[in-house]
C-alpha cells in the first residue's frame, strides 16, 4: 500500500482520481463553452446555473472510488496491468478486480457527499453517469448502502408523474437530464482521451448560402422564420434543403437553439439528404440503422479514417452532438421512450435544437400520430419546428395547432405553381403483367422511364417482363445489401442524373418502390405509377422532366388489382382471418378523384386538399400507440425502466414507431465460425446483411432457400439466418420468387 504513497487512482490505467476529475472539468468547460445558448436556456426554463451545477457533479462524481474496497480492487488491477505490460507493451487494463468487488462507485459518491444535501438533480446526475439508475439495478441500490437515495429518486419521479402535468414533467426532464446527460457526455470525453483516443471536435453551427439568389422557397424565410412552427409548401426541386438551412442560421444566430436536426421520414431519403447538406455544411452527422455503411464504411475500408474515430464520429450524430444531424423520424421517437440512458442526452439536445421535418407522409396515421406526440414535448422544450412538404393539406392546420403551437396557416411557395408540370395520360387497372405491356414497350421506346411499384413483388416481375424482352433495367427496393443500395443509387444517377440530362446521355429504365420517392434526384419524360396517396403520387411525379421545366412528362397511372379487387399494399389494412385488404381512405379518394389531364402544382395542391379535406382524425390503434409513447416519456422521465432497447432499435415492448410486420435480419453471405471483435462482426454484417418480414423467412424456410448458422461473437453464440447461395444477386435482391402467381412479397 505504501507504494502508493496514498494517491487515490481512477483506473486500472494508473490515471489518479485527481487527474481524472480535472479531465472531466476540461471536457465539461470545453461543452459548455461551445453552447452557451445552452447554459442560457437551462437558466431560463431551471431557473439555475447549468455551469455551476456541472462543475460540481463533475468534481463529486467519481468520490465514490476512495472507498477502500474500490480502491484495493483498483489498485490490484493496477498491479496486473504493470505486469503485464512487462511482457506484452500492448496490454490493457481489464478491470478483472474492480468488476468482482461488489461495489458500484457511484453509489458511494452519494454517500460520501450525503452530508453536502445536494439538489436531488445532482445526485440524479452523479447516481446515473454509469447508467445504473434504473429498475433494472434496485436490489444493488438497496443491498450497497444507497438505499435511501434510491427512495428519493422514486419518491420524486412518482410525485412528479402523478401531477399528470405534461409541462412539470418535461420541466423536470430537462433539468435532470441536462445534467446526467452532460457529465456522462464530459467523463466519456476524459476517459476516452486518458486512453489516447482522438475524438470529434463539438463545433458550432456554420453556414454561408452557396448561390448568388434566393429563390421563392427560400425568400419565405426571411420574412417567416420568426414562427414557432413554421408550415411550408413547396414543389419538388424548389430548393428546400437550402431553404431548411436558412432557416436553422435564423434560429440559431437569434439565439433560439444551438444545433439543427432534420428528420427524415425513412433512412434512405436522409442519406441523400446528408450528402447534399455535407456540401453547405461540412460538420454533418448521419444517423440510422445503416448510416454507418453510408457514411463511414467506405473510408474506413480505404484506410482514410481510422475504425475507432469513425465509430466516434457515428457516435457523435446519434447522440445529436453535431452542429446538424440528419436522421430519420423514428429515432427522435425512440429517443422520447427514455428505454435507454442515452435517451436523456438525445432528448436534452433535441430540446436545444431546431427542428426540420421533412415530408411527413400524412395518409400514415400511425406515425403521425408519434409526430403529434413529439411536437407537444418540443412545444414545451420551445423547439423552433420547421414542416415542409410539396403535399401539406390546408386540413392538417386543424391537426399542428392540437400540439400547442400558435400556427395560422401554411406558407406557400407558389414562384413556379402555374406551370404544368405533367400530364396524366391514362389510368388503367391491371391485375397480370400482360395488361401493361404497351405502356412498358412504350417505356422501351422512349429511351428513358422511371416505373413505380408499390410493393417488391410487382417490382420483380416488371423486372422480370424486360428482362425476356433482352432489356436490363435498373431495379432498386429496399431488400439489398448496403453496398449494393449504393451501387444501385450510382446507376440510377449515372443513367437518368443530372448531369446525363445536361450531357445529353440520359438512358435507361428505372424500377423504383417508396424508397425511391424522395432520395434519388433523376428524371425522366415518362412515368408509369401504380396508384398511392394523392401525397405520395405528388413526390412520384416530381420526377418527371425534373431538369427542363420547357417539357411536361407523361404520366401513366395503374391501379393493381387482385382476384378482382383493389390490391392497395401497402396503403391499407389486411384482415388477418380473410386475407382481404381494404385501401386506406386517402387512396380510396385519390381514385375517385385522380384525371387524366395535365397537373401544375397549384392543382396539385388542389387535389391534395380534396383528398385530406376532412378534420385529421386517428384510427384507434394509433391513438392507443402514440398514448403509450406520451406515458413512456412520463414514467421513464427520471428512473430507467426494466427493459433496455437497442441502440438502433425503433420499438419498445409495447410502442412501435410505424405500423409494419416484424422483421428478420437475412445474411446474403455465409458468415466466419469464429468473431472476436464486435466491431468486425458489426462491420460483416452492415455490408451482406438485408431486414425481411417475418413471413417472407418463413417462406424460405419453407422453399429450402434460407438456413441458419451458429457464430460465436466475443464468446457469444448467435443463430443467423443465411440465404443460400444462388437466392440473392445484384439485379433482383433477394430471390424468393418462383412463378407470376407466388405474392410472397407483399
Amino acid at each position: 500500500m505504501n507504494m502508493y504513497n496514498n494517491i487515490v487512482l481512477a483506473k486500472p490505467s494508473g490515471i489518479t482520481l485527481e487527474q481524472h476529475v480535472f479531465d472531466v472539468m476540461t471536457e465539461a468547460d470545453m461543452i459548455l463553452s461551445n453552447t452557451s445558448f445552452v447554459v442560457e436556456k437551462y437558466q431560463q426554463i431551471v431557473g439555475k446555473d447549468l455551469r455551476k451545477r456541472l462543475e460540481i457533479v463533475c468534481k463529486l462524481h467519481d468520490d465514490g472510488k476512495s472507498n477502500p474496497k474500490w480502491q484495493n480492487a483498483c489498485r490490484k488491477d493496477y498491479d496486473n496491468y504493470l505486469k503485464g505490460r512487462l511482457k506484452n507493451k500492448d496490454t490493457k487494463p481489464d478491470g478483472n478486480h474492480i468488476q468482482r468487488a461488489g461495489i458500484r462507485h457511484e453509489f458511494q459518491s452519494l454517500v460520501i457527499n450525503k452530508s453536502k444535501n445536494l439538489p436531488l438533480s445532482l445526485q440524479c446526475a452523479i447516481a446515473a453517469h454509469h447508467a445504473k439508475l434504473g429498475f433494472a439495478f434496485e436490489d444493488r441500490w438497496l443491498n450497497e448502502g444507497a438505499k435511501d437515495f434510491w427512495i428519493s429518486f422514486k419518491k420524486e419521479s412518482n410525485r412528479i408523474i402523478e401531477s399528470e402535468s405534461i409541462n412539470n414533467i418535461v420541466r423536470c426532464f430537462y433539468e435532470y437530464s441536462g445534467l446526467r446527460g452532460l457529465l456522462q457526455l464530459a467523463d466519456h470525453r476524459a476517459s476516452a482521451k486518458e486512453d489516447g483516443e482522438t475524438l470529434p471536435e463539438i463545433n458550432t453551427f456554420k453556414y454561408t448560402f452557396p448561390h448568388a439568389q434566393k429563390r421563392g422557397v427560400q425568400k419565405l424565410i426571411d420574412d417567416y422564420w420568426q414562427n414557432d412552427l413554421l408550415l411550408i409548401r413547396a414543389p419538388t426541386g424548389a430548393g428546400k434543403t437550402d431553404a431548411s438551412l436558412l432557416w436553422a442560421s435564423k434560429q440559431i444566430e437569434n439565439n433560439h437553439a444551438t444545433r439543427l436536426v432534420i428528420a427524415m421520414p425513412t433512412r434512405f431519403t436522409s442519406n441523400a439528404l446528408a450528402v447534399n447538406v455535407a456540401n453547405s455544411l461540412s460538420d454533418t452527422g448521419l444517423y440510422h440503422s445503416s448510416a454507418w455503411f453510408a457514411k463511414l464504411q467506405k473510408d474506413v475500408d480505404h484506410g482514410e479514417i481510422d475504425h475507432n474515430y469513425a465509430s466516434k464520429l457515428h457516435e457523435f450524430a446519434r447522440l445529436l452532438q453535431t452542429p446538424i444531424t440528419v436522421c430519420t423520424i423514428d429515432h427522435l421517437l425512440a429517443s422520447l421512450t427514455l428505454t435507454r440512458e442515452d435517451h436523456h442526452l438525445i432528448g436534452f439536445n433535441l430540446a436545444n435544437s431546431c427542428l426540420v421535418i421533412d415530408e411527413a407522409d400524412f395518409y400514415d396515421d400511425f406515425t403521425m400520430a408519434n409526430i403529434m406526440v413529439l411536437l407537444e414535448i418540443l412545444h414545451q422544450f420551445d423547439v423552433p419546428v420547421l414542416i415542409m412538404s410539396a403535399s401539406l393539406p390546408e386540413s392538417s392546420l386543424k391537426l399542428y395547432k392540437q400540439s400547442g403551437y400558435a400556427v395560422d396557416r401554411i406558407i406557400e411557395d407558389k414562384s413556379d405553381n402555374q406551370r404544368k408540370r405533367f400530364q396524366i395520360k391514362s389510368i388503367n387497372e391491371y391485375e397480370s403483367i400482360d395488361e401493361i405491356e404497351d405502356l412498358l414497350t412504350l417505356c422501351i421506346a422512349k429511351g428513358n422511364a422511371i416505373i413505380y411499384c408499390n410493393t417488391v413483388d410487382k417490382a420483380v416481375k416488371i423486372y422480370r417482363w424486360f428482362e425476356a424482352e433482352g432489356i436490363e433495367p435498373i431495379l432498386y427496393h429496399s431488400r439489398f445489401t448496403e453496398p449494393d443500395k449504393q451501387r444501385k443509387e450510382a446507376d440510377l444517377i449515372k443513367a437518368l442524373g443530372k448531369n446525363a440530362w445536361k450531357n445529353n446521355n440520359a438512358k435507361g429504365i428505372a424500377i423504383l418502390t417508396q424508397i425511391g420517392e424522395m432520395s434519388i434526384n433523376i428524371s425522366a419524360e415518362i412515368m408509369i405509377s401504380e396508384m398511392c396517396p394523392i401525397d405520395r403520387l405528388t413526390q412520384r411525379a416530381g420526377r418527371l422532366c425534373r431538369f427542363d421545366k420547357d417539357k411536361i412528362g407523361e404520366l401513366h397511372i395503374i391501379i393493381p388489382k387482385k382476384n378482382g379487387a383493389i390490391y392497395p399494399a401497402p396503403y391499407g389494412s389486411v384482415d388477418k382471418k380473410t386475407k382481404q385488404w381494404t385501401p386506406c381512405r386517402a387512396l380510396t379518394l385519390t381514385i375517385h378523384s385522380i384525371k387524366t389531364e395535365s397537373y401544375s402544382a397549384d392543382e396539385l395542391v388542389a387535389l391534395i386538399n380534396t383528398v385530406y379535406s376532412d378534420d385529421y382524425s386517428f384510427s384507434v390503434s394509433a391513438k392507443a400507440n402514440s398514448g403509450l409513447l406520451r406515458d413512456s416519456f412520463m414514467y421513464n422521465w427520471l428512473i430507467n425502466p426494466v427493459q433496455k432497447t437497442d441502440v438502433d432499435s425503433d420499438n419498445t415492448n409495447l410502442w412501435k414507431s410505424r405500423d409494419i410486420d416484424a422483421t428478420e435480419t437475412v445474411f446474403v453471405s455465409p458468415p466466419e465460425s469464429v468473431y472476436y471483435n464486435k466491431l468486425s462482426f458489426q462491420s460483416w454484417k452492415i455490408s451482406n446483411s438485408v431486414e425481411l418480414p417475418l413471413y417472407l423467412v418463413k417462406k424460405g424456410e419453407k422453399n429450402f432457400r434460407v438456413d441458419y448458422k451458429r457464430v460465436i461473437v466475443c464468446g457469444d453464440e448467435l443463430r443467423l439466418c443465411v440465404v443460400r447461395i444462388g437466392f440473392y444477386n445484384y439485379n433482383i435482391g433477394i430471390d424468393f420468387y418462383e412463378n407470376d402467381k407466388d405474392d410472397i412479397f407483399l
